[in-house]
């Protein structure tokens, strides 16, 4: 049968067949296929063994190709898609000194936005997640307005609409309007979170109200954590860079809200506050103390390499990370830090970063069974087994590798892999792109 070629005669049953499948959940397979009906998995295994055991199966058969779960980007801005191309033209194109110049260089230029830019960079963002092989995503939402790009992605995944400010009458404002967004998801597939920003842009009391609020209407949150030692410095201390210029550009004052003097992680691990479930971005500023908190309160911590790397915060301990079986997943953060949305390109640098600190099915099941867990996707996507909902990516390289070889090409290649198909429950999504 010709590539790609659809065999009519059982269309309740599909095999569809690659050179390579790559379940997650189990390691690679030469000659590999899925068995789909309607929009699940049946099974997963050799092309031979599950022709043989259903003969009548329509055959997609994809050639010289890996068939793998789609990615999942754990961590977005969408709606800075557009950012490079708006600071250019604010005349903010130099790259920001340290992190926080590169906020305060971030709320320049979005100053002068109009919610017609916002919502179209939000657009942008999705589809090129989707060209990228991402089948859901952890998406940041800060101007409210613009959810309604959301409308007929097929993405999957969580909007975490995003509160900061140290008034708590403005905070209890904007809770009241997230609250108004509630009673309809973005889109079908989508659902509502909550990002309380980071602990240096909140108050005490706002952080407690948002936890609160998100405890009331069983929102998953998402919060900025330990990305910096500015932060770091600021908690413990209530001094340095974010107490001296970012507090004094935002005309709030450091002493009506004394630091805990704790690190973020300690801070934010008290009662009330990070539920099992919730998502910790960043973590890079962190010793083993904080990690066994994070351990113990059972939350994913997202890393976005890129992002780090750029801002030049650090480096996660992620060996610490893996080696006390924290949750691991992967975010591209967004275009104001990181040079892309595609989670093979953060694979790639992240690979080379970390050097041999994680094994590239390491990095694999960051990027999707990780990712998968960390958004509540956990059983319909993130692996390829049987009874999951029939998600998956087919990827093609400049050279195939053998399969020995192939995790590792696959973490490497970045902008070389091509995501030829994006399958959502069973439907090729990229036709729409």
């Amino acid at each position: 049968m010709r590539q790609g070629e659809l065999n009519l005669a059982a269309p309740s049953q599909t095999l569809y067949r690659a050179r390579y499948l790559l379940p997650i959940a189990a390691a690679p397979i030469a000659d590999g296929a899925l068995l789909v009906e309607g929009n699940a998995i049946r099974a997963c295994g050799a092309y031979r063994d599950l022709a043989a055991a259903h003969p009548r199966a329509a055959v997609v058969d994809f050639g010289a190709a890996c068939l793998l779960p789609p990615l999942v980007n754990a961590h977005t801005h969408l709606e800075l898609t557009h950012f490079p191309a708006w600071a250019d033209a604010a005349g903010e194109g130099a790259k920001p000194d340290d992190f926080v110049a590169w906020i305060l260089h971030l709320v320049r230029v979005k100053r002068s936005l109009t919610l017609a830019q916002l919502q179209a960079s939000l657009a942008a963002g999705l589809q090129a997640a989707l060209r990228a092989g991402t089948g859901a995503i952890g998406d940041i939402l800060t101007t409210l307005d613009a959810a309604t790009a959301y409308r007929s992605s097929p993405l999957y995944g969580r909007i975490f609409t995003e509160v900061l400010g140290r008034d708590p009458a403005a905070v209890s404002a904007r809770l009241k309007a997230i609250e108004a967004l509630l009673s309809e998801h973005p889109d079908q597939e989508l659902t509502w979170g909550l990002s309380p920003h980071a602990p240096y842009t909140l108050s005490a009391v706002a952080i407690s109200q948002v936890f609160a609020f998100a405890a009331r209407h069983k929102l998953q949150s998402a919060m900025h954590l330990a990305e910096s030692a500015e932060e770091s410095r600021f908690l413990a201390s209530g001094s340095g860079a974010i107490a001296e210029r970012l507090y004094v550009a935002a005309h709030w004052d450091p002493a009506a809200d004394p630091p805990p003097g704790r690190t973020p992680v300690q801070a934010l691990c008290q009662p009330g506050r990070l539920r099992s479930g919730d998502l910790v971005v960043h973590g890079v500023q962190v010793d083993d103390a904080d990690i066994a908190l994070l351990k113990q309160t059972g939350c994913s911590v997202v890393l976005c390499p890129r992002s780090n790397a750029a801002l030049k915060v650090g480096k996660a301990p992620l060996a610490a990370y893996l080696t006390a079986g924290v949750p691991l997943a992967l975010g591209t953060d967004s275009l104001a830090s990181a040079p892309s949305l595609s989670l093979w390109e953060e694979l790639a640098f992240a690979r080379q970063w970390f050097a041999d600190q994680a094994a590239p099915r390491d990095w694999l099941h960051m990027a999707t069974s990780g990712g998968a867990r960390a958004l509540g996707l956990a059983g319909r996507m993130g692996e390829l087994t049987a009874g999951s909902e029939a998600s998956f990516q087919v990827v093609t390289l400049p050279q195939m590798p053998t399969l020995p070889e192939l995790e590792e090409a696959l973490c490497s290649a970045g902008q070389d892999v091509q995501v030829t198909h994006l399958y959502l429950a069973a439907k090729n999504v990229l036709l729409q792109c």
